[in-house]
């Protein structure tokens, strides 16, 4: 092969040298002045896009939280090994000799608005409705049975209520990214009277957005050096006063959350309209806080008050204060589904859990009914019954038209409760005590087993 090769390697060298003396021959003949004019050319442009992102980058840094710290991880995610191998395989619990190995807390999430990207923590809080922070608001549409216009009677317009969405209609949410900013008297800026504290802290929240003309171009260049996009962003308060709601003009109002209407504060007029027009919403979008004094009571698989000594709530999630996944288990999903093209990795963000495990065989969680993780106490009450909503990439917002939801219907169609054609992955879970805490690397100890059957709403 080498002496068939060799003499289209000898052609190539001698076009190369002939080639590269006539260019050099050329270059030489160039003005300087011309040289001085193709550099600026080729360099000022994005040094100008660069400099302009970094200035807006500066002022939105100027424009954080007073007093506040911002939640959330300062080094890599705890899932930039999740398709380890080793995941795929479950271990036997944990023993003195395997404790630092296995049946651990691998991966801890809040979700502080509902189906938008989650905040990933090292450690955190768990209080009655569960994770800290976790869903306390949700985005809502406004929708009615019929249009209505300017002269349309009161009546059929008061037909009109809240709904509110997730990714299952709208994919884009999982693009809304979100920030946490809780107050902290260790911060040099902190004073106990300062709006952002006197809120209990603030969301930002931010979603891809380029604005139209020359400072657009200039922001879209700019993020690509950085290897990032533009974006817009704006801010709510997490916990508003009394004072700072009338100051602001939010109101209370009626919305829709599966079978619940619950009374929630609106904050719609903070969103910009350009994140309706992103998602491709044509309803008007408000956005709700759960009212603290009004939390939505879990029944069906939940421990009873008399059992508990408190009546589990839950804020603005699907069914319970807390939802588990055991990546064993995700893997095993991922390897029955068809290989085909464009078939998705499962990464464990598609479920959404606030707790993502590593350790037990797969679906080996299946059976628990009562946990301890760390020093802490959980009821299992419940597989997770699964809708589409793990078909959309958490990272592009794009939806897979069938899979993992093909599959898990196919071979995790497990609950008599659930139905027939209904696949479950991952348990939900209530917090034995009002408040505990995590953090990852708790060790998971099985305390019960049992059956379970889920109860529908």
């Amino acid at each position: 092969m080498a002496a068939l090769l060799h003499p289209y390697l000898e052609l190539l060298e001698t076009a190369f040298e002939e080639y590269s003396g006539q260019l050099m021959d050329y270059a030489h003949s160039i003005p300087t002045s011309t040289y001085v004019v193709t550099v600026l050319a080729v360099c000022i442009p994005p040094i100008i896009a660069l400099v302009f992102y970094e200035l807006e980058q500066a002022r939105l840094c100027a424009e954080q939280p007073r007093g506040c710290r911002k939640l959330g991880m300062k080094i890599e995610s705890n899932l930039s090994n999740e398709f380890d191998k080793k995941f795929s395989e479950g271990r036997p619990p944990s023993t003195e000799e395997t404790s630092a190995e296995w049946w651990r807390l691998k991966s801890l999430w809040i979700y502080p608005v509902k189906s938008c990207k989650g905040v990933e923590l090292n450690r955190a809080t768990v209080v009655a409705t569960g994770m800290e922070y976790d869903r306390q608001f949700t985005f809502a549409q406004l929708k009615s049975p019929a249009p209505v216009d300017a002269n349309t009677p009161g009546q059929e317009k008061a037909a009109h209520k809240w709904e509110f969405i997730t990714q299952r209609q709208f994919p884009l949410l999982a693009r809304v990214r979100t920030e946490v900013w809780v107050p902290d008297q260790s911060v040099d800026s902190y004073a106990p009277h300062l709006d952002d504290v006197e809120s209990g802290g603030v969301i930002i929240l931010s979603f891809p957005h380029q604005q139209p003309g020359w400072k657009g171009k200039l922001a879209q260049w700019g993020a690509a050096v950085k290897g990032t996009i533009p974006e817009k962003q704006f801010r709510i308060p997490f916990n508003p006063s009394p004072a700072q709601i009338d100051k602001a003009g939010y109101t209370t109002e009626k919305m829709t959350i599966w079978k619940d209407t619950v009374n929630a504060l609106n904050l719609e007029i903070e969103i910009p309209e350009e994140l309706r027009y992103f998602l491709g919403m044509s309803n008007k979008l408000g956005l709700f806080r759960i009212n603290n004094a009004e939390l939505r009571e879990v029944h069906r698989n939940a421990p009873t008050r008399d059992t508990l000594g408190y009546q589990p709530v839950t804020g603005f999630q699907d069914a319970y204060p807390i939802h588990l996944v055991n990546l064993a288990s995700i893997r095993d999903l991922e390897r029955q589904m068809p290989k085909v093209k464009g078939a998705p990795r499962l990464s464990a963000t598609r479920f959404r859990a606030n707790l993502i495990i590593t350790g037990p065989d797969a679906y080996l969680e299946d059976t628990w009914r009562r946990i301890k993780i760390g020093f802490y106490e959980y009821d299992v009450s419940c597989r997770t019954s699964r809708c589409k909503l793990p078909n959309v990439d958490q990272l592009t917002g794009e939806r897979h038209p069938s899979e993992p939801d093909r599959t898990l219907r196919a071979v995790r169609a497990v609950d008599a409760g659930a139905g027939p054609n209904t696949g479950c992955l991952g348990m939900q879970m209530v917090p034995i005590s009002r408040e505990s805490a995590l953090r990852v690397g708790d060790e998971i100890t099985v305390l019960e087993v049992g059956d379970h059957e889920i109860i529908k709403r």
